[in-house]
């Protein structure tokens, strides 16, 4: 084997393990870390850089965080600053390392499932064991999830629904597989019970279905499945009482006429934090803040409105665009938005649309979390917006 095809295959086996770790929490920043020093010892960087340079997309990508590092010529907390940067890294590398070396896929994506599967087997039979030996039910939610936070791995199960429906995968020639696996998938959603991440699900149920009944005309089937779909929802919210009661509560909060300043409920606090965000960045429009002064900035809108709630968690905004907004101000916000709608387009375009779902679920999961404040959702975003877009086939990479 040629030096070339030694690096192209760690590259490979690299790639793959990322995607299984991503769902298990750990071990997938090294494994990152050695994709860049496998990129960067393998030279040929001339090429590299060349792809780099023909890519739009990649430089936009590498803009969003090039744009951090400059805020940090303004921010107060430098501590703060740098860390948000290390986080964000995936950002940064991915861009160079996909469009100049691009990966297979299929085969990142059926990693990425297998990864989900093991996750979710292991969460079961800790709460299993927890259940039967300790006598504790931590079946739902962050009782549950121990491997990874449960907004951030409802997101991950979500787009590998979206994979297993939309792609033409070897799986296709025994479809009962992606059915048991689709179904196993959707009761481990329920038992993370992250809110808005049902609402995905059911969104991509619908949407599937739209699909199907409008391009094979079969309405008969296709209004059964959205009739068993909203059975289900039924049955779920009947005899499922941590959903139910999360989605009442998150109800009363949207509905309440006067917020409680001490509220801790996830949705209720939410509110009260976007109504402080606003006033931040009413003070600092065009260029926000600085990298690393925005929870500071927080911290001190919490003290002034009596946010115990969030004070006492040290909560961040708990929306991506807010987060962003505040940061780096109107700059930073229309460069997120850019890096959401541009690829958004271009994947409607081209008909790619297991991509242009993946953006969906991530322009949705923004809403109600920082996502890009935790390596759980700049690695993810950051391997698979590059992935997706700038990998290919099998056929295409001989």
């Amino acid at each position: 084997m040629t030096k070339k095809e030694i690096h192209s295959k760690i590259h490979f086996y690299l790639a793959i393990v990322v995607a299984f770790t991503l769902p298990l929490g750990q071990l997938t920043a090294l494994f990152i870390g050695l994709m860049l020093l496998n990129w960067l010892v393998e030279g040929d960087f001339k090429n590299k850089f060349e792809s780099v340079r023909k890519s739009r997309f990649s430089w936009l990508f590498i803009s969003f965080y090039l744009l951090h590092l400059l805020g940090m010529l303004y921010t107060h907390n430098t501590d703060a600053g740098l860390f948000s940067l290390q986080v964000k890294l995936s950002l940064l590398f991915f861009p160079f390392i996909l469009v100049s070396r691009p990966l297979d896929v299929e085969k990142a994506t059926m990693s990425f499932i297998v990864g989900c599967i093991v996750s979710s087997l292991i969460m079961l039979s800790i709460a299993t064991y927890s259940y039967f030996v300790r006598h504790e039910n931590n079946f739902f939610y962050e009782g549950f999830s121990v491997l990874v936070h449960p907004g951030y791995l409802s997101m991950y199960l979500n787009v590998a629904i979206a994979m297993l429906l939309i792609s033409n995968s070897k799986l296709n020639n025994i479809k009962w597989i992606k059915f048991i696996l689709i179904a196993f998938f959707c009761g481990i959603l329920i038992l993370l019970s992250s809110k808005l991440n049902l609402l995905v699900l059911v969104l991509i149920f619908f949407s599937c279905l739209l699909y199907y009944m409008i391009i094979n005309k079969k309405y008969i089937i296709g209004l059964s499945g959205l009739i068993l779909i909203t059975l289900s929802i039924v049955s779920v919210l009947k005899f499922v009482p941590q959903i139910s009661g999360r989605i009442k509560n998150a109800v009363s909060a949207l509905t309440s006429v006067n917020s409680d300043p001490s509220a801790a409920e996830s949705t209720a606090v939410r509110l009260l934090i976007w109504k402080a965000s606003n006033d931040i960045i009413s003070e600092s429009k065009l260029i926000g803040v600085g990298t690393g002064d925005v929870q500071d900035k927080l911290t001190e809108e919490y003290k002034k409105r009596g946010m115990t709630g969030a004070l006492e968690n040290n909560l961040n905004a708990h929306n991506e665009y807010y987060q962003v907004f505040i940061a780096l101000g109107l700059v930073g916000f229309l460069l997120l938005i850019l890096n959401l709608c541009l690829p958004l387009w271009y994947s409607y375009q081209t008909k790619n649309v297991i991509y242009l779902a993946f953006l969906l679920i991530i322009i949705m999961n923004f809403l109600p979390e920082s996502m890009l404040e935790a390596q759980a959702g700049t690695m993810f975003y950051g391997f698979f917006n590059s992935l997706l877009l700038f990998g290919k086939s099998e056929q295409d990479l001989k």
